[in-house]
């Protein structure tokens, strides 16, 4: 760590409050697909920290040494044999001692100052290493829950064999032994945050919302172009698991039988659930009005959503939903689309608060039928409700004004910055 000297400007100390500070990520996924990842390190290099991120895992021929957007990008070696053994133990046991021998080697040549652990496949890892420096635990999810969840989309195989060793009171223990370890613990929503400090009560915890930066969307055209009249369309764009809560739109259409309505699903990728919810479309006689997609190019999902009258975050209720924030939430509203969310409380409560869209009981059908009803009888409305969340985002409830502060505060805090 750097110290400012005395003849240091006061407000430029202010304006780098992490000045000096050297900060290692470690991740199983580079930046560029970690939306996260890539609002912290402009958060921490605009705040005078120098950054890298450490990718442990990915098979390599060679040592990688790059930049991404200021930040080093660090990869090391690792044949496909070694790759291979190494996820099988982070899946199995939490810690892989390639992925050790990784950090180990990246704390030697980079000097870090603070290690950022991003979720708890890593963490056991960075942990084991025994650095001197403090880890920092970025909790994305409520791995406990969320493993139960992920399984479901497992063949059946293999969602046996990862029951065995990510059941869900062994999963407890090792996320309460790790949270006891890291000298802080960051979650993604205050609901996390009050599930961590119960379980540990002593634990160093900061809330660092997963909303978007108060520019998202500003470079970005909309057009309504190729939309069809006489079309109300609803929009889903992510992953396929059975607590995104697709099922219940799809009831919820079955039960309208509403001409009008098209529901179009992006990010469908094989899986067992993927299989169910086609043979539930075509079993309810909904094929017309639902149609999934695989996942499309980002120029494609723009339009998909410029187009669309509603957006979706259906969420199922479940201990992950529970406790999670997804980004897509405030990517809608950043495009000034209006979203129909389900009451899970993370994604409810900003929907109220902006005066944004329309809330139904998570897991509900039949009051997502009555919400969808509501929000076709009301298009009119929706032009003024997309831009109360536009509005939310950019001025409220944004990178900027409520995770940055929170996130340089418990760092500074941390390292006595």
């Amino acid at each position: 760590m750097s110290e400012t000297g005395d003849n240091s400007d006061p407000q430029d100390s202010v304006a780098k409050p992490l000045a000096g500070l050297r900060i290692l990520h470690v991740t199983l996924d580079g930046p560029a697909h970690n939306p996260r990842m890539l609002k912290e390190n402009r958060t921490y290099l605009d705040a005078g920290a120098r950054v890298a991120a450490l990718i442990v895992g990915q098979r390599r021929d060679d040592d990688l040494h790059d930049d991404n957007d200021g930040a080093a990008l660090i990869a090391y070696r690792l044949p496909r044999w070694r790759s291979l053994r190494a996820k099988i133990a982070s899946q199995a046991l939490f810690r892989s001692r390639d992925f050790r021998g990784h950090i180990e080697r990246a704390i030697r040549e980079w000097s870090p100052d603070v290690i950022q652990a991003h979720d708890m496949f890593v963490a056991g890892s960075a942990l084991a290493a025994r650095p001197t420096i403090p880890v920092i635990l970025d909790l994305h999810e409520h791995y406990p829950a969320a493993t139960e969840v992920y399984r479901t989309a497992y063949p059946r195989a293999k969602r046996a064999l990862f029951g065995t060793f990510q059941h869900r009171r062994r999963m407890e223990r090792i996320e309460t032994r790790y949270v006891g370890r890291s000298a802080l613990t960051i979650t993604v929503t205050e609901e996390a945050t009050e599930r961590i400090i119960v379980k540990c009560p002593n634990a160093n915890t900061a809330t660092v919302p997963n909303v978007e930066r108060r520019d998202f969307g500003a470079g970005i055209t909309t057009s309504s172009a190729g939309q069809e009249v006489g079309v109300f369309r609803l929009t889903y764009v992510g992953s396929f698991e059975n607590h995104r809560g697709l099922d219940t739109i799809v009831r919820a259409i079955a039960r309208l039988d509403n001409p009008s309505l098209r529901v179009e699903l992006i990010g469908a990728r094989d899986s067992d659930y993927v299989r169910w919810l086609r043979r539930e479309i075509d079993r309810m006689k909904v094929g017309d009005s639902v149609v999934m997609h695989e996942w499309i190019p980002s120029d494609a999902v723009s339009r998909a959503i410029d187009t669309s009258d509603l957006a979706l975050v259906p969420h199922a209720p479940n201990d992950q939903t529970n406790a999670t924030l997804p980004h897509k939430l405030f990517q809608y509203m950043a495009r000034g689309k209006p979203v129909l969310v389900s009451s899970c409380p993370p994604i409810a409560k900003h929907i109220r608060a902006a005066d944004a869209g329309f809330v139904f009981a998570a897991g509900d059908e039949h009051d997502c039928a009555r919400a969808i009803t509501e929000a076709f009888d009301q298009r009119a409305d929706l032009p003024r409700l997309g831009e109360n969340g536009r509005r939310y985002v950019t001025e409220e409830m944004n990178w900027e004004l409520v995770s940055q502060p929170s996130l340089i505060a418990a760092v500074a805090g941390l390292t006595g910055h």
